[in-house]
Parts: C-alpha cells; sequence; structure tokens
C-alpha cells in the first residue's frame, strides 16, 4: 500500500517513503489550518490551504497507484509545484497575521532532496526570480499585503543561505551515494567473478543458473549445460610451472569465449573446469556448439615460454528441464564428463 518493493533500490524505496510522509505530514497541517481559516471566515487563506491539501493527498495517490518511475516523477512535480505555489500565495496574501513567508524555508530541502541537485537548483532559481520581482518589481500590484523593504531583503538573502546549504547538501548526499554504489557494483564484481579469467566464478555461476532455472519455470522451455575440464592440466603446471599454469586458463577461457554464442554464458567452476550455460538451447543444440569448441581448441596452438603446445578438453552436457531438479542436471554433467575423461579425454559427451 505504500508503494515501496524490495525490486527497488534503496534510494527509489527512500524517496518513495519520504513522499508519502511529507505528503501525509502536508495534508494534515494544510487540512488544519485551513479548516482553521473557514472557521475564521478568511475564506481565500482556507481556499488556497484546502486545495494544497487535496493536491498533496492526490501525489501520494499518483504514486502509490500507478507505481512506475514515470509516475514517480509526476508525483514528486506536482508536490514540489504545489509546495512552491503554496507558498508563493502565502507571500502574496501574508497569510495569518503575516505570518506566511516564514514557510518559505521548507521550500530549497524539499526541492533539493525530491528534484535532485540540478534539477532542484533551476528549480529554486525559477522559484527566487519569481519571489524577486514579486517583493520589488510588482509589489505594489500584485501583493494584498505589506512588508517592509529590510523584511522583503533579508527573507530574500536568508532563503538564498538555506539554498546554497541544501544545495551542498543535496551534493555531497548525491556523491556519497555514487561513491556507495560504485564500491558495492566492485564488491559485488570481485565476489561473483574470477581474479585470473575474469569469467563468472562458481558463485556468479550459480545465481545465473538458478536464475535460468526459475526463467524455464514459468516458460516451460529448457536449456543446457555443460561442464569442461581441462585434459592433463596438471602436468602442465609441473612441466612449466603454476604461473604458466595460470596463463593457459586464461588462454583458454578466451578461446572458448570469442567462440560462443551471444546469448551463452561461460564461468570458471573451479581449478581446470568452466561451467558453460546455453539459454533455450537443447542438448544436441549445445553439442554442435561444444563440437566446435573441442576442434577450436585442439588446434590452437597456446604458447607458453618459447614452446607451443596443443591443449584439449573434455565436455559433460546435461539438458535441464522443468522436471529435472538443477542440483541432478549439475551431476549428470558432471558424470558426462568423467565418462568423457575414460573414454578417452577430448570428447563431448552427453546424458
Amino acid at each position: 500500500m505504500s508503494g515501496v518493493s524490495r525490486h527497488y533500490k534503496d534510494e527509489t524505496n527512500r524517496r518513495i517513503m519520504v513522499v508519502n510522509l511529507f505528503s501525509a505530514v502536508g495534508v494534515s497541517i494544510t487540512f488544519f489550518l485551513g479548516i482553521r481559516a473557514l472557521i475564521g471566515q478568511e475564506f481565500p487563506l482556507a481556499i488556497i490551504l484546502l486545495t494544497a491539501s487535496i493536491t498533496f493527498a492526490l501525489s501520494q495517490r499518483i504514486q502509490i497507484h500507478f507505481g512506475t518511475p514515470r509516475s514517480r516523477t509526476v508525483s514528486m512535480t506536482l508536490l514540489i509545484t504545489c509546495l512552491m505555489v503554496l507558498v508563493f500565495l502565502l507571500l502574496i496574501t501574508g497569510g495569518k497575521d503575516n505570518t506566511g513567508p516564514l514557510w518559505i524555508y521548507l521550500v530549497p530541502p524539499v526541492t533539493m532532496f525530491f528534484a535532485g541537485f540540478v534539477r532542484g537548483l533551476l528549480a529554486l532559481l525559477v522559484f527566487t526570480i519569481a519571489c524577486t520581482l514579486l517583493f520589488f518589481v510588482f509589489d505594489e500590484s500584485l501583493l494584498l499585503t505589506s512588508y517592509t523593504y529590510a523584511f522583503k531583503s533579508r527573507l530574500l538573502y536568508s532563503f538564498l543561505t538555506v539554498t546554497f546549504l541544501s544545495a551542498f547538501y543535496e551534493y555531497s548526499r548525491q556523491k556519497s551515494y555514487e561513491t556507495a554504489l560504485d564500491l558495492s557494483e566492485q564488491f559485488e564484481q570481485q565476489a561473483n567473478h574470477d581474479h585470473l579469467t575474469k569469467l563468472m566464478n562458481r558463485r556468479g555461476c550459480q545465481v545465473t543458473l538458478e536464475k535460468e532455472y526459475a526463467r524455464i519455470q514459468r516458460s516451460k522451455k529448457v536449456f543446457s549445460i555443460a561442464i569442461a575440464d581441462i585434459d592433463r592440466f596438471k602436468s602442465i603446471n609441473d612441466t612449466y610451472g603454476h604461473e604458466a599454469g595460470d596463463d593457459v586458463l586464461v588462454k583458454i577461457s578466451e578461446i572458448f569465449s570469442s567462440r560462443l554464442r551471444k546469448q551463452d554464458i561461460l564461468a570458471r567452476w573451479g581449478g581446470e573446469e568452466f561451467m558453460f550455460i546455453f539459454p533455450e538451447t537443447t542438448s544436441s543444440e549445445a553439442v554442435n556448439v561444444l563440437e566446435e569448441l573441442r576442434e577450436a581448441l585442439s588446434y590452437s596452438a597456446v604458447a607458453i615460454g618459447d614452446s607451443d603446445i596443443h591443449i584439449t578438453s573434455s565436455f559433460g552436457v546435461c539438458e535441464v528441464s522443468c522436471a529435472l531438479p538443477l542440483a541432478d542436471a549439475i551431476r549428470h554433467a558432471d558424470m558426462e564428463l568423467y565418462r568423457a575423461k575414460e573414454s578417452g579425454r577430448n570428447k563431448v559427451c552427453i546424458g
């Protein structure tokens, strides 16, 4: 009912909650003051306040009812516009005992928070120009009350000071949020990717597998997975050293990645093992792709120091459907990989 969703970013949910809170407070205050003005037979002020109360309520309902980015933008724009118009009218009429101008200090922080730094500055610039023209150019024709020159000038000076502080705070807040978001993305990247090959690691691959499995539960289609293991990789480490072995893994990952289809996913499953995910692909179609990869790898000479060696890989394939649990599919692919190893290596076996 509040419009908050776990699917939204934290910043989006925070803005939704603040819009709801500000709208609720705005509705309560303007409605109470509007009724009091109505009882006191201050009808112009009562109409202004009650109209603002309705507008605040409308902005909240738009956000909750539609729940789209555009509706949230419309809701915040309506809220800011309503606040600015309300304050501007209070400047014109003076409000209760000429205390209306005091509400002007709400405008900068609210505008900055909802509109952001750049749009907020532009909106506040327009509002400041309008207030300056009202006070010093059209004061005799538009103002329904009287203010001294000292009051008007000091009100604008203090308003500009609050605007500057609000802008500085919003700029600092946005930069801090962007920095935290970048760090979070970097940590997420490091947590889900292999530092050597830059491919997804086992953890990231497991998340992708679960998403793909959830997708076929809805679509009732299939996808295929394959586990590849580099043949006799231990002998490479023993002969050329572990650093050379790392170089070989990087080059193999590059060969695999360059020959996969755009929709296919490659991950380092662990050690010298790689996991392939083929969305909306049958096992026979996956085998065709893997046979091309197997041949490309076996025909490619990998340079290690002054030597060029030829490397092969074995593959185990399994087709995943709604009826087959994901853990069983991975186990079947691993069994087929073992069968490929046992039957001579450099093969693609399908279960």
